[in-house]
């Protein structure tokens, strides 16, 4: 028999040692998560489309090369006529006819572009590309960053359930055995029926209230793992949010926040349009190269094939046109002020859910004060309602809600400090600091 005992507690050593083992770090949940998001990696491919967007504006500051091959038929052609010279006794020349071209003409050329002077427009749009491959990448953070806070906020919902269920079991050991000590002396005449019901309606009242936290306890775990492949179980439970002041917060919020910086390089797209749109009413200049082999070529008169180049600057001076670049600026001057508007509405915003949170977080630390002190004066006042009922002073039924009291109120405790969790989760994907913290 010892041998037997033995072998189990070595195994269940093992066993607790094995599950121990396989814990992994919430921080590893979340990049496996990120791992298997379609819209995360949607984000990246995002920001691989600016980037080749980039690429497609710097190469349009190089030169481009064509090739082409032309056919012309002509019904008519021009023909130049010679009249003929007789001088008396001397010469006699008849007239004579050339034909200039064919019918039938032939080209093929290979021709060569380069911009020369744009006014700035391909440089700008450089810039323009680069600034909007910063905007993917600023909304590549949000979409982490809201990703982070449904399987954090997950992983502490599915503990604060687990949190009720054990006040829920641990009341129901409670009550069981209330219940079989009842039970024998109802056997015994010395207790009411009344009694032994009541205790049995709370045992069921107290196995609903199990069934409905499985239920939602499953939906939280269902949810995780589609999330991140992983069930809460197995998530390591040390894991702390990291926490700083509120005017810390809201000082990173204003200096780190994406949407502040995707408005912001808005502004700069804005800007860099409006100094396009002055690239346009200067001059411009391209040079051109062209290779040609054709038929007749040049010599019109020679109606051979022929290869000759040709070459050149092209300068292009915009004059008049209604004052429309005029125009278009104050459209782009009405679109920055309304960037300017949303980014104040978006501070205040923020703020304003900023101090929401942390007053909610005061609220939660002062009312863990108070539940430390109710969960002693709840545990006497059971025992001290135990003894009652034993001697026969109160009834059955002001034991149980004593019971039950206290019961919830070490329930609360440990969910309070979850609740916290939860907000200080909250305040790191509101300002954006997930990434400072390694997640």
């Amino acid at each position: 028999m010892k041998k037997i005992i033995s072998f189990l507690s070595i195994f269940l050593l093992l066993f607790l040692f094995v599950d121990a083992f396989e814990k992994i770090s919430l921080k590893q949940a979340v990049e496996d998560g990120l791992k298997m998001s379609g819209s995360y990696k949607n984000r990246f491919l995002s920001e691989k489309e600016a980037g080749l967007r980039v690429e497609q504006s710097l190469k349009d500051k190089l030169f481009s090369l064509d090739f082409s091959a032309d056919y012309l038929y002509r019904s008519d052609i021009m023909t130049i006529e010679f009249p003929g010279i007789d001088i008396p006794g001397m010469i006699s020349m008849p007239g004579k006819s050339y034909e200039a071209g064919l019918y039938h003409n032939y080209d093929f050329s290979v021709s060569l572009k380069q911009p020369l002077f744009t006014g700035g427009i391909l440089s700008r749009r450089v810039e323009m590309e680069k600034v909007r491959e910063a905007v993917e990448a600023n909304q590549t953070e949000l979409e982490k960053d809201s990703f982070i806070d449904l399987i954090k906020s997950s992983f502490y919902d599915y503990q604060i359930l687990i949190s009720q269920k054990k006040a829920v079991l641990s009341l129901r050991h409670a009550l069981e055995l209330h219940n079989q000590k009842l039970s024998d002396l109802y056997a015994e005449g010395l207790v009411k029926k009344t009694d032994l019901l009541e205790t049995k309606s709370s045992l069921e009242e107290t196995d609903m209230n199990i069934n409905d936290l499985d239920q939602a306890i499953n939906k939280v775990r269902i949810d995780f793992h589609r999330m991140c492949g992983h069930y809460p179980a197995e998530i390591d439970t040390e894991y702390k949010e990291a926490e700083q002041s509120e005017e810390q917060a809201l000082d990173y919020f204003k200096n780190n926040h994406p949407v502040l910086k995707t408005i912001l390089d808005q502004k700069k797209v804005l800007e860099l349009q409006k100094k396009i749109i002055s690239g346009k009413y200067l001059p411009s200049i391209n040079g051109f190269a062209e290779l040609h082999y054709g038929k007749p070529g040049i010599d019109y008169f020679a109606k051979e094939w022929s290869l000759y180049f040709q070459g050149g600057v092209v300068l292009n001076v915009p004059v008049f046109d209604w004052n429309k670049g005029s125009c278009e600026k104050n459209i782009i001057d009405v679109s920055i002020q309304k960037l300017e508007n949303q980014r104040d509405d978006f501070i205040k915003d923020i703020t304003r859910t900023l101090r929401q949170l942390y007053s909610a977080k005061e609220s939660l630390d002062q009312k863990k004060a108070n539940i430390e002190n109710m969960i002693a004066y709840s545990k006497e006042d059971a025992e001290l309602k135990k003894e009652l009922y034993e001697e026969k002073q109160i009834p059955n039924v002001d034991y149980l809600a004593a019971l039950q009291s206290e019961k919830k109120y070490e329930a609360m405790k440990d969910e309070l400090s979850l609740q916290i969790e939860k907000i200080n989760v909250k305040i790191n994907t509101l300002i954006s600091r997930t990434k400072e913290y390694g997640l």
